[in-house]
C-alpha cells in the first residue's frame, strides 16, 4: 500500500508541476463547480426536450438522488479514511503548486476520494446513458469535461490522482446503477 501512495505522490507532483502562471487562471475556472451549472442545466434541457416531460421528471429526480449519494459516498469516505490534501502535506508542500492560496482559498482537510470527481461522474454516467439514444457521441465531450474538472484538481493541488481515479470509477458505477432504477421506474409506470 506504502509503494502505491509513493507512485501517486511522485504522479501528482510531475503532473502539478505541468502548471505555470500563465495557465493558472484557465484551470481556478475549470476547478470552479458551480461554473458546471450552466453545462448540467443544457444537459437537463436536451433530457427535458428529448425524453418528454415525465420521463424528465423522472430523470430529474433520479439526477437529483445520484448526486445525493455520490456526495454522500465521498463525504463518507473522505473522513472515514481522513488521508490529507496535498495541500496540507508538509513533506510535499516544497515541491507542489497550490495556485488557490493566492486567491486566498484554503486547502480542506481530506482529499481522498475526490467529490468533484465522484459526483461529476455519477451525474454525467446517468446523462450521457438517458441522452445516448438521441446523441450517439455525447458521451465523449462529456467524458472529456469530467476529464478536465478532475485534472483540475491535481493542478490546483488539492488532489492526488488516486482521489480522482477511485472518485471517477465510484462515480460511475452510481451513475450506472441510477441510469438502471431510472429504466426500471420508467418501465414499471409506462413513462
Amino acid at each position: 500500500m506504502e509503494a502505491l501512495q509513493n507512485i501517486d505522490v511522485q504522479l501528482f507532483l510531475y503532473l502539478n508541476n505541468l502548471g505555470t502562471e500563465s495557465w493558472d487562471g484557465f484551470w481556478m475556472i475549470i476547478t470552479d463547480k458551480y461554473l458546471a451549472f450552466p453545462l448540467y442545466g443544457l444537459l437537463a434541457l436536451l433530457v427535458l426536450w428529448k425524453t418528454g416531460f415525465k420521463s424528465a421528471v423522472v430523470s430529474g429526480f433520479m439526477i437529483l438522488v445520484t448526486v445525493a449519494v455520490a456526495y454522500v459516498i465521498s463525504y463518507l469516505m473522505k473522513h472515514g479514511i481522513a488521508r490529507p490534501r496535498p495541500c496540507n502535506v508538509f513533506e510535499i508542500g516544497t515541491e507542489m503548486r497550490f495556485p488557490l492560496a493566492a486567491k486566498g482559498k484554503e486547502c480542506g482537510d481530506f482529499g481522498f476520494v475526490s467529490s468533484h470527481a465522484t459526483v461529476g461522474m455519477a451525474m454525467i454516467t446517468l446523462i450521457a446513458f438517458i441522452l445516448k439514444p438521441y446523441y450517439k457521441y455525447i458521451i465523449f465531450p462529456l467524458l472529456i469535461w469530467v476529464a478536465l474538472f478532475s485534472y483540475s484538481r491535481i493542478y490546483v493541488g488539492k488532489h492526488y490522482p488516486g482521489d480522482l481515479i477511485v472518485g471517477l470509477l465510484i462515480g460511475f458505477v452510481v451513475g450506472l446503477i441510477a441510469f438502471k432504477v431510472r429504466g426500471w421506474v420508467a418501465k414499471k409506470y409506462s413513462i
